[in-house]
């Protein structure tokens, strides 16, 4: 049970006693209080004891960087499919785990329907989401380019994977939405098992997952949907899983162990080079990564790493919208020594970018969505 609950239980009982208006005022004051802060830990409650996973938070931050430091590379030709660079794109590996991982802490001590489970998700994801999807498609009208059709526009609204004849792939028209279908397709299958026990929820989705895998050999290579349906991707979620479930024996962890984990996975990815399909070489160090993170979480204490816990806040929004900034610039041609300052300011815009759309209209879409949907508590 909370502490507000219990705090204002005895101390209600002690007004009443008392019959004191003091007593009656402070009671008020203290459970109003206690309330405001559960209210802000509850959705990281359940075995934790002290709200936000700042490891976490750290983490997203962190991840957000990456991708945005991989895109911007590539686009402007500093960043090759062979270089070592290259393995900044993991950070969408560690956003994954860290989801599945979140999904478990924020449903772990307090009943959630499937409904008001998915409620919530479609309050967190769809709205920046979508406006944003609309920002691509009028950047791409007065760039003049090819723009999507009605079905390509659905398909990216509703999360369905499709060739993308503009970027010949199989990517919307926003393109890191290809990773928002696979915490969609992971939120359906989470929701579907809310009932099960989290072990055995675990369990079922990993085998689940390991089984539509291992259909992909029979998939026909141009089926575009059932070729990213059938991608092992799903399983680095049941990772963050597993990571979420053992949470509490994790915090008790040495430090040095967390540390080395995370040094160890980052060396792996910057120095190894191994000819791997994406999953199998990106997935363990982002697991790595994130283990190594929930384990330093105890040492971290209550401290805030400003930029790095702000990067946290924002970095779904910062996902979602350096790709508007990008699609803008990158088609400027400039000298090769202006490259890398082009880069650097890319990167800056993007961020500030990013903490504009956070507070701007992630904060309030996302609010009024909840509103709309029936007031669904904030994950």
């Amino acid at each position: 049970m909370p502490i507000a609950r219990i705090l204002a239980r005895n101390l209600g009982s002690r007004a009443r006693s008392g019959t004191s208006p003091l007593t009656h005022a402070k009671a008020a004051l203290m459970t109003s209080l206690l309330e405001r802060r559960d209210a802000r830990r509850a959705p990281f409650d359940g075995g934790h004891g002290g709200g936000v996973f700042l490891s976490i938070q750290y983490l997203r931050g962190l991840a957000s960087l990456m991708v945005l430091l991989y895109h911007a590379g590539y686009d402007l030709g500093l960043i090759t499919e062979g270089s070592r660079p290259h393995w900044l794109a993991s950070g969408v590996d560690i956003f994954f785990v860290v989801s599945g991982f979140v999904m478990v802490t924020a449903t772990a001590d307090r009943p959630v329907t499937a409904r008001r489970f998915l409620a919530s998700r479609i309050a967190r994801v769809v709205p920046i989401y979508w406006l944003a999807t609309l920002a691509m498609i009028a950047i791409l009208a007065l760039r003049g380019q090819m723009l999507p059709t009605l079905g390509e526009v659905a398909f990216s609204f509703l999360f369905i994977f499709y060739f993308n004849a503009r970027v010949q792939d199989t990517s919307p028209i926003l393109g890191p939405g290809w990773t928002l279908n696979y915490e969609i397709y992971f939120y359906l299958v989470f929701a579907a098992l809310l009932r099960v026990p989290v072990l055995g929820r675990i369990a079922i989705m990993a085998l689940l997952f390991v089984a539509i895998t291992a259909l992909r050999p029979v998939v026909p290579a141009d089926s575009a949907f059932l070729v990213r349906v059938t991608s092992p991707i799903p399983l680095e979620f049941v990772a963050g899983m597993v990571i979420g479930y053992g949470r509490g024996r994790l915090m008790q962890a040495p430090a040095a162990l967390g540390a080395a984990l995370i040094g160890i996975a980052f060396a792996a990815l910057s120095l190894l080079d191994p000819p791997l399909p994406r999953v199998a070489f990106f997935a363990p160090p982002a697991v790595l990564i994130v283990l190594g993170g929930v384990m330093l979480e105890r040492h971290i204490g209550r401290r805030h790493i400003g930029l790095l816990g702000r990067l946290g806040d924002v970095s779904y929004s910062l996902y979602l919208t350096h790709p508007l900034l990008l699609a803008m610039l990158t088609p400027i041609t400039v000298a090769a020594a202006w490259v890398w300052p082009l880069g650097i300011a890319i990167v800056l815009g993007s961020v500030a970018l990013g903490f504009a759309a956070y507070n701007w209209v992630e904060v309030p879409t996302t609010r009024a969505a909840r509103r709309l949907l029936g007031g669904v508590r904030r994950d």
